[in-house]
């Protein structure tokens, strides 16, 4: 097994990377007082070189492309004319020459920025100055390819892994809503593998804590900005109690923009303008009262025999992020609900949608006519329906974000 092949298929730590030598092939080479008819005997016994070096002393000074020596030789009178000249008449004299030291990436930099000829002639390489050997475009185009796979599958896993671990951060608020709220449906579908949104339940004397959140982007980013932004609400939570989700969006803002280093005047530099859009909510079973507060979130309310679904709206400031100031204070809602009455939040990763025949977003107003034709107002029943006018909507176009919505009934 070739040194390269060993390094791709070996999956201990990686401890050396791949460099030129391990493209270097020995090759017979020409010296400056041989002939083109020695060049051309070379290329005839040796029909797989695609091209002779050529070397003073030990060292490189030009490369003979097969191709092109043996069209000028071919021409009417050119046997006569250089057959017996040196063979630095047709040589190119400014080859690709690298060291055997050079790594992959960096001799692949070169190459492209060297040109077509270094891929199609191929490269000379050299230790310590001297000729070593040669290496073909092809060859390179090879290792590159295989080398990418191997650091794709390699970032896969990572991500695969990555998933195991959101998942698990969110099992435990999975496990307190169905123990406070048993009928309670949630869908959360990452666009990737991991993803930007995230959900958070807790239980509390008289009632529970529910939030839906999106985080800035999504895939490895947004899963990271959920570990921030699930880690402030557990302090908050901790610290201030589950009952004024405003006063909590307030902590998680200031909390977030201490992380990332959003703090200071006006002339500070920023370190990220990322944070997240969420609902907080508080709900008492036993009074059927639900506190609510959003920042850039919705919610959406169906009450029993109601002809249409109303719509709470949140707040049109983010939490976090540079232009939300740290003492920027959300308010809350507070409804009264009558029993049977069916709760539904979600982020814009469903309302922001396109789809449609004019591609379009889906839209809250969609999203509320799938809600109340739900074939039953429970949760499940609604979700589902929901979920299936996305689909129908999405058709053929890419999922554009992350997709979290909940629904719950007082």
């Amino acid at each position: 097994m070739s040194a390269v092949a060993e390094y791709l298929t070996d999956s201990r730590p990686r401890f050396r990377q791949p460099s030129a030598a391990d493209l270097c092939t020995a090759v017979p080479c020409m010296t400056t007082d041989e002939t083109n008819e020695k060049v051309l005997e070379m290329f005839n016994r040796h029909r797989e070189l695609v091209s002779l070096p050529v070397v003073e002393g030990r060292r490189p000074i030009g490369l003979i492309n097969r191709s092109i020596f043996l069209s000028q030789m071919s021409k009417q009178f050119r046997m006569e004319l250089y057959g017996r000249k040196s063979c630095i008449a047709f040589m190119d004299k400014e080859p690709l020459v690298v060291e055997a030291a050079m790594d992959i990436d960096t001799l692949t930099f070169k190459a492209v920025a060297h040109g077509e000829k270094a891929l199609s002639d191929g490269f000379i390489i050299t230790r310590e100055g001297e000729f070593a050997g040669v290496g073909n475009g092809l060859q390179l185009m090879r290792v590159v390819a295989d080398m990418q796979a191997s650091r794709n599958r390699q970032i896969m896993h990572s991500i695969e892994y990555a998933s195991v671990i959101q998942q698990s951060t969110l099992r435990s608020s999975r496990e307190t809503l169905a123990r406070v709220c048993p009928a309670a449906d949630l869908v959360w579908e990452p666009r990737d593998v991991v993803g930007g949104d995230f959900y958070q339940f807790s239980a509390g004397e008289g009632g529970w804590f529910g939030a839906v959140a999106d985080c800035t982007g999504h895939g490895v980013p947004g899963a990271f900005m959920t570990l921030i932004a699930s880690s402030s609400l557990t302090q908050a939570l901790d610290a201030q109690g589950p009952r004024d989700p405003a006063q909590l969006l307030g902590a998680v803002n200031r909390s977030i923009k201490l992380t990332l280093g959003q703090q200071g005047g006006q002339d500070a530099t920023p370190g990220s303008d990322d944070g997240m859009d969420a609902a907080f909510f508080w709900y008492e079973p036993a009074e059927r009262r639900l506190v609510f507060a959003g920042a850039r979130l919705a919610l959406f309310v169906l009450r029993p025999g109601a002809a249409e679904v109303e719509l709470v709206e949140g707040q049109r400031k983010g939490v976090g992020y540079v232009d939300s100031e740290a003492g920027y204070a959300w308010h809350n809602h507070s409804l009264s609900l009558e029993p049977g009455s069916l709760v539904f939040i979600t982020t814009d990763g469903l309302i922001d949608q396109v789809g449609g025949p004019r591609a379009i977003a889906l839209g809250k107003k969609r999203v509320r006519e799938a809600v109340l034709a739900a074939p039953a107002r429970t949760p499940a029943a609604v979700n589902r329906a929901v979920h299936d006018a996305l689909r129908a909507w999405q058709g053929e176009h890419h999922r554009r974000d992350d997709l979290c919505f909940f629904s719950f009934c007082a």
